[in-house]
């Protein structure tokens, strides 16, 4: 009897029922680890991925709070300078100073409006008591009479709040519910000239970044406290961590992704709390089909245990076969229909579903990112300074006072189709025609605006003139030689060369050369790096927008080569193909293929 039981144990764990399930436990039981360990890993990287992409438009909006501050900064240093304050205090005729104050609050009146950052600019004479001010239609009363008695009351009589004026920072200044940034100058003979605004003018472009309804931007004070939204803050319990240098998660009753970044000019610190299920939300589906798909299989294995060969062995092995042309980066395998089991067959319908679902979801992944590269695109061709139009509008106002007419509708003209042609951000190509007449009618402005200074040349094949390039390639390097290369002492010699090479596939090259100082080495180099070129008036993205611009659209195909020339000048060779880049380099978009 024991001997039978025995016998009967003994087969009861050699049986392939057992095998079986012992088998699918060593492998289930990993592969749910590998799957939970794959789903952190894909929500790591869409954190990382959406952090970066916050924290860059963070960090742009805060350059360019940071470069407006900087304006106002000096603004009010060379408003230190003038010699009006210093007429107030020493003038011995009443007239003198009443007229000197009229001249200071002009200038004051005059200056608010260059600055769009600023709620208010003030000069505090305390030897009169005279508080002379400028402020914005969108400050109130409120406001511009707490900034007026916090510098005559209490600046102007405490030594301590004048010191803040050897940080050079904008700091931040607390009335109730209301937050300034505030920063201001003592003079010699104690007078006080500043600037401040309401931190609520700052607050408005963050929430424009796109974060969502449940998310939010706001600022700190660069201590851990938030300047304004505090409602937000603490209802969800909210932690700010200032100089925080990657993303973090923050929250008591939801959480939220969190990056910062801090002013360089200034006492506050920008941050964005971007809501966890608003970027998990397209994981939902398929994190529920990773955790579903082991029981499944352990349901199914289990009652196929009871089923012969046919019924299971069979489809078993066919789709370990599909799985396996699948691992080798066969995406498209489908489970060909055969005669089988229920159960197998709803395994069969499931697995082709799943596989459509992933093949969609690449798909739309890739469509996201061909979308995220036209937006890119769009945005870089937009990129204009603004130091071209203002230096024509002046030449267009001495014009006015010479009452030159013939060559102030000349510059009229060539303005407007300057900049009809600038703003054709839907356009992604135009013909190469159009390109080479707005550089013509770009060089003409520069012929009015520097008369004998400059002559030009342009070749191009008449057969390569319906050739379609992107706007402003060529415009962009002619515009940076006329920049570096054009000075009052000897006359600039510009040429634009264009001719097409004889390649296995064939491409356009484009030469400006012109006779100015050439290229510092250092450019050169940052060039070649993919770096964008920092000098003294700040960064400049020129060159580096264009070759961003022809990497998108021509992928590889395209080289962009900086050099001098034989004896003086610069050298830029363009090089692109006559078309974009084909079907086969989209697919290397997508990062797992399209199989």
């Amino acid at each position: 009897m024991n001997r039978s039981l025995q016998i009967n144990r003994w087969g009861s764990i050699h049986s392939i029922r057992m095998k079986m399930i012992a088998g699918l436990f060593l492998i289930v039981l990993p592969l749910i680890g590998f799957l939970i360990y794959m789903n952190g890993y894909a929500i790591d990287v869409v954190r990382n991925q959406v952090a970066a992409s916050s924290k860059d438009l963070l960090t742009l909006y805060r350059d360019q709070v940071d470069a407006r501050l900087v304006e106002a900064d000096n603004y009010l240093i060379g408003l230190m300078q003038d010699p009006d304050l210093s007429n107030i205090d020493f003038s011995p005729q009443p007239e003198d100073r009443i007229f000197a104050s009229q001249r200071i609050a002009s200038n004051l009146t005059n200056s608010i409006l260059r600055y769009p950052v600023l709620d208010g600019l003030f000069v505090y004479i305390p030897s009169d008591d005279q508080y002379l001010y400028s402020f914005r239609d969108r400050s109130t009363m409120i406001d511009r009479m707490y900034i007026k008695s916090y510098i005559s009351d209490n600046v102007s009589k405490n030594s301590d709040l004048r010191m803040i004026t050897q940080k050079r920072m904008w700091y931040v200044q607390k009335n109730g519910d209301r937050v300034y940034l505030l920063r201001f100058f003592v003079l010699d003979n104690d007078s006080i000239v500043g600037a401040w605004t309401n931190a609520e003018s700052l607050q408005t472009p963050l929430d424009l970044l796109g974060i969502g309804e449940e998310g939010a931007a706001l600022l700190g004070d660069g201590r851990g406290n938030a300047i304004v939204n505090q409602g937000f803050v603490s209802e969800h319990g909210i932690t700010i961590e200032p100089q925080a240098e990657s993303y973090y998660l923050t929250g008591s009753t939801e959480k939220f992704l969190a990056v910062g970044e801090d002013s360089r000019e200034g006492e506050f610190s920008l941050h964005a709390f971007i809501p966890e299920d608003l970027m998990l939300q397209h994981l939902s589906t398929y994190k529920l089909i990773s955790y579903s798909l082991p029981f499944v299989a352990v349901l199914i294995l289990a009652a196929a245990l009871l089923l012969l060969r046919k019924t299971l062995l069979l489809p078993l092995n066919r789709l370990l076969k599909v799985m396996n042309r699948i691992q080798q980066g066969n995406l498209d395998t489908q489970i060909k229909d055969y005669p089988t089991s229920l159960e197998f067959q709803i395994v069969n319908d499931t697995f082709n579903n799943m596989m459509e679902q992933i093949k969609h979801l690449r798909i739309s992944v890739y469509e996201e990112q061909l979308n995220k590269q036209k937006a890119e695109l769009q945005h870089l061709q937009l990129q204009i300074r603004p130091h071209f139009f203002i230096n024509t509008l002046n030449m267009m106002y001495m014009l006015a006072r010479t009452k030159d007419v013939t060559r102030m509708e000349e510059m009229s003209l060539c303005l407007v189709r300057y900049f009809r042609y600038m703003f054709q951000s839907n356009l992604s190509f135009v013909t190469l025609k159009d390109e080479l007449q707005h550089i013509r009618n770009y060089l003409r402005i520069q012929e009015l605006r520097y008369p004998d200074q400059l002559t030009y040349e342009i070749e191009a094949p008449s057969f390569l003139l319906s050739t379609p390039v992107p706007p402003l390639i060529v415009h962009t390097f002619v515009e940076n030689a006329i920049k570096h290369a054009m000075t009052m002492d000897e006359q600039l010699s510009l040429s634009v060369t264009i001719e097409m090479l004889e390649t296995p596939q064939a491409a356009l090259h484009i030469e400006i050369r012109d006779n100015g100082p050439g290229f510092s080495p250092a450019v050169v180099e940052s060039i070649d790096r993919g770096e964008r070129i920092v000098d003294d008036e700040g960064d400049h993205i020129g060159i580096w927008n264009v070759k961003r611009r022809l990497q998108l659209i021509y992928g590889e195909r395209t080289q962009v080569v900086l050099r001098d020339g034989e004896r003086c000048g610069a050298v830029v060779d363009v090089t692109i193909p006559l078309s974009p880049r084909n079907d086969k380099e989209k697919d290397k978009l997508d990062p797992g293929g399209m199989d």
